[in-house]
C-alpha cells in the first residue's frame, strides 16, 4: 500500500505505540533524509478544542528544551484534520518494557537511568517547564543506553498558571504526587516525586502503590505509608533507600530542593555502587534523607483525568483499615496501684517457674545433622529433644534439600527443647538468562552480572540496520535457567565499513579465497607449510579468524604441503610422542550457513571446553588436546552432540 505523506514532507512506515491521547508512529522525512518520530493526536479529540490545545503545548514544551536526555521536537503541523508531531525517532524501549520483560533492574542500570531523567528534568526546570507526567512508559532507552524523556502532552509553565489548583487531577495515578493528586499547585518537586516512583519501580520491579480504581491509588499516595525498598530487597543498599525516601515524602518541603541536588545525591551513589564503598561511609556524608517514614489489585498507568470532585469526597469517605484505627476507651476508675501490684506479682510468678522448668532441663549433645534431609534431621533431633528452625543459602558442595550447615555446630551442649538453625542447601545457584538481543553491550554485562552470569567469547558480524555494538545473538536462550556462573556467548553489530576474517581453515584455497571475496577480504601472500592435512588446505591466516578488519583488507593464509613427513611442528610432535597430546579432527555438518561449533574433553582430570567458534559447514576443526587417563572429546554444532569419539 501507499504510505500517508503528512506536508508532503514526513512519511508515516509504520505504527510503533500510543498513549491514552495519541498514537505514535515511525517516519521518515522525505526533505532530510532521516527516520522520524511522528505522533498523531487520535480521531476521537480532533473537535475536543482542550485535547488540540495540550497536544500543541506538548509541542510548545517540548520544542525549546533541547539536551541528550529529552527527545527532541523537530516540527508541528496539522493536515486534513491530522494534527502531528514531528520528533527525534529512538531506536529502543520504554523502561516499563525492561521491567515487564525483566523485572527489577541492577541497581547501577537503575541509577544510571535515573541519571539521565534527573539531568532532563533540570533543563526542563530551567525553561520553566514541569512535566507532569514522569512515568517509566515515557523513558525511553536509546542503543546506546541513554535514557531520554519524551511526552510533554500535560507540561504546565512554570508561573502564574501554576499558582492556580486544577480543576481536575491529570496524570498517570500510579506515579502522581500527593500534590497533583489533590488537585494543588504543581512545582518541579511534583516532578522530582514521580523520578522517586520510578526509581523505586526500577529498583524493586514493583511500584509502591497498586489499588482496584485509579481514586483508590491517587488516595495512596496522599495517605499511605511509603514501602521501603529492603522490604522488598533486602541487601538494597541502605543509600538507595535514603534517596527514594527522600524523593517520595508526601509533604514538598522534605523532598528534594530540586532536580540538581537529586543528581548529585545519584552521582554519588553511582560511585559508590562502583567502588563497593560501605553503608557508614554513605551515613558519614549526610545523604540528604528524610523524616518520612523508610519504609510499608490493578489500574492502567495511562494519563488519565479524574474529577477533582471525586477526589476530594474520595479523601472526605476515607477511613482507614480497623487495625489502623486508634481505640480509645474511656478512662474507668480504678486503683491503678494495685492492678501495677497485681501484675508484677504474676511476672515473677511466672519467671520463676520458667527458672525452674529450665534449670530442670536436661543438657544434651547436639548431633551432626550435615548432609541430612530435613526429614531425616527432625527425626535425630526428635530423639535428642531438641527442635528445629529452618534457613536456606546456595551450596556448590551440598546436594539441594540436605543440611549444609548448622548453628549451633555438632558435639555442643545445650539443654533440651533447645532450636538448632539448620541451613538446608539449595544447590548450585541457578541464573536466568536474560535478554541481550538489541541491548548494548556495556548494558548487556551489566544485566548478566545482575543475573549471576557471566561473558563468554564475544565475536562480531555486521547487520545491517542495526545499531553498532548491539546484540544480535546470544548462545543462551532468553529465560533459559543455568548454573550462576555460567558463560554466555554473544555476537555484537559491528559498522558498515568492517568486516570479520571468517573461519578459512581447513578449505581448500579456492574455498578460501572465494570466502574472503564474499566478506569483502582480499587473498594476499600464500605461504606453504609441510602438514598432514591435504595439499593446498588452509592451516592459518593473518590477521587471524574472527578478527575484527576493515574492508578490503588483505589477509595472508598458510597452506598444507599435504606431506606428513616434513611436518616441523616440534612441539606438538614432542606431545605426541610422549602420548601426552593428540590432534583431533572434526568436520562440521551440512545445515546453518554459520554453526556454532564446541569441543568438549573429558578426561581423569574433568570436563573442559577446548574450543569454541563460528564455522561454515564442510570446515575441518582440528584441535590438540591432552590425553590423561581414558580421554573421549564430544563435538557439538549449535548445542547438538554431533560425535562422541574415545582417543
Amino acid at each position: 500500500m501507499e504510505r500517508i505523506t503528512l506536508n508532503n514532507r514526513y512519511e508515516i512506515v509504520d505504527k510503533v505505540g500510543g498513549g491514552g491521547m495519541a498514537e505514535v508512529f515511525h517516519g521518515y522525512d522525505t526533505f532530510l533524509n532521516r527516520d522520524v518520530g511522528i505522533k498523531i493526536l487520535r480521531d476521537q479529540y480532533i473537535q475536543d478544542a482542550d485535547f488540540i490545545a495540550r497536544f500543541r503545548q506538548e509541542a510548545c514544551s517540548a520544542a525549546k528544551l533541547m539536551h541528550p536526555n529529552i527527545v527532541n521536537v523537530y516540527d508541528v503541523g496539522v493536515e486534513n484534520d491530522i494534527y502531528y508531531i514531528v520528533m527525534e525517532y529512538v531506536v529502543g524501549k520504554t523502561i516499563k518494557e525492561y521491567i515487564n520483560e525483566e523485572g527489577a533492574l541492577e541497581p547501577k542500570v537503575a541509577v544510571h537511568y535515573a541519571l539521565g531523567v534527573a539531568a532532563a528534568l533540570i533543563q526542563a526546570h530551567i525553561h520553566d517547564v514541569v512535566h507532569c507526567d514522569i512515568k517509566s512508559q515515557n523513558i525511553l532507552i536509546d542503543s546506546t543506553g541513554t535514557a531520554k524523556v519524551t511526552d510533554f502532552g500535560i507540561a504546565r509553565a512554570i508561573g502564574p498558571l501554576c499558582q492556580q489548583t486544577q480543576e481536575n487531577v491529570i496524570g498517570s495515578v500510579h506515579y502522581l504526587s500527593p500534590e497533583q493528586a489533590c488537585g494543588q499547585p504543581i512545582t518541579p518537586k511534583s516532578d522530582l516525586y514521580s523520578l522517586g516512583v520510578v526509581l523505586f519501580e526500577m529498583l524493586t520491579g514493583k511500584l509502591p502503590f497498586e489499588g482496584t480504581t485509579p481514586v483508590a491509588v491517587a488516595l495512596k499516595h496522599v495517605q499511605s505509608v511509603t514501602p521501603s525498598l529492603r522490604s522488598i530487597v533486602p541487601d538494597m543498599p541502605l543509600f538507595l533507600e535514603k534517596i527514594v525516601a527522600k524523593a517520595l515524602a508526601k509533604n514538598p518541603d522534605k523532598r528534594y530542593a530540586s532536580a540538581q541536588e537529586f543528581l548529585e545525591d545519584l552521582q554519588h551513589a553511582e560511585e559508590l555502587l562502583y567502588s563497593n564503598e560501605s553503608n557508614k561511609k554513605v551515613d558519614n556524608r549526610d545523604f540528604i534523607s528524610s523524616d518520612t517514614p523508610v519504609p510499608t489489585e490493578g489500574v492502567n498507568d495511562q494519563t488519565m483525568i479524574i474529577s477533582k470532585a471525586e477526589m476530594i469526597d474520595g479523601i472526605a469517605n476515607y477511613k482507614p483499615p480497623k487495625e489502623q484505627q486508634e481505640i480509645v476507651e474511656p478512662p474507668k476508675k480504678s486503683n491503678k496501684k494495685f492492678l501495677i501490684l497485681v501484675v508484677c506479682g504474676i511476672l515473677a510468678l511466672l519467671g520463676i517457674v520458667y527458672g525452674v522448668l529450665e534449670y530442670s532441663k536436661m543438657v544434651v549433645t547436639v548431633p551432626d545433622l550435615k548432609g541430612k534431609t530435613i526429614v531425616e534431621a527432625e527425626e535425630i533431633l526428635d530423639k535428642s529433644h531438641l527442635t528445629y528452625i529452618l534457613s536456606e543459602e546456595y551450596s556448590e558442595d551440598v546436594p539441594a534439600g540436605q543440611v549444609s550447615s548448622q548453628d549451633p555446630p555438632a558435639n555442643s551442649k545445650v539443654k533440651e527443647g533447645r532450636k538448632i538453625l539448620l541451613v538446608i542447601s539449595k544447590g548450585v545457584e541457578q541464573g536466568v538468562a536474560p535478554n541481550l538481543v538489541g541491548k548494548n553491550l556495556t548494558v548487556a554485562k551489566q544485566l548478566l552480572k545482575s543475573a549471576k552470569l557471566k561473558l563468554g567469547t564475544v565475536t562480531v558480524r555486521y547487520a545491517a540496520g542495526k545499531p553498532m555494538d548491539s546484540v544480535l545473538e546470544q548462545s543462551v536462550r532468553a529465560k533459559t535457567k543455568v548454573d550462576a556462573n555460567t558463560k554466555i556467548n554473544l555476537i555484537v553489530n559491528i559498522s558498515d565499513g568492517q568486516t570479520v576474517v571468517p573461519s578459512v581453515s581447513g578449505m581448500t584455497l579456492d574455498a578460501a579465497k572465494a570466502l574472503l571475496s564474499e566478506a569483502g577480504l582480499q587473498l594476499g601472500t600464500v605461504t606453504e607449510k609441510p602438514d598432514a592435512s591435504a595439499k593446498n588446505n588452509v592451516l592459518t591466516t593473518d590477521p587471524d579468524i574472527g578478527s575484527v578488519v576493515g574492508k578490503s583488507t588483505v589477509v595472508n593464509v598458510t597452506v598444507s604441503t599435504g606431506d606428513p613427513s616434513k611436518k616441523d611442528e616440534k612441539a606438538d610432535k614432542n606431545a605426541l610422542d610422549s602420548g601426552s597430546a593428540k590432534i583431533v579432527e572434526f568436520v562440521v555438518p551440512s545445515g546453518q550457513d554459520r554453526n556454532e561449533v564446541k569441543l568438549v574433553l573429558i578426561n581423569e582430570k574433568g570436563t573442559s571446553t577446548v574450543y569454541t567458534g563460528l564455522a561454515r559447514p564442510g570446515v575441518r576443526l582440528r584441535q590438540q588436546v591432552e590425553i590423561a587417563g581414558p580421554t573421549r572429546v564430544q563435538f557439538y554444532a549449535n548445542g547438538t552432540l554431533v560425535e562422541d569419539r574415545k582417543i
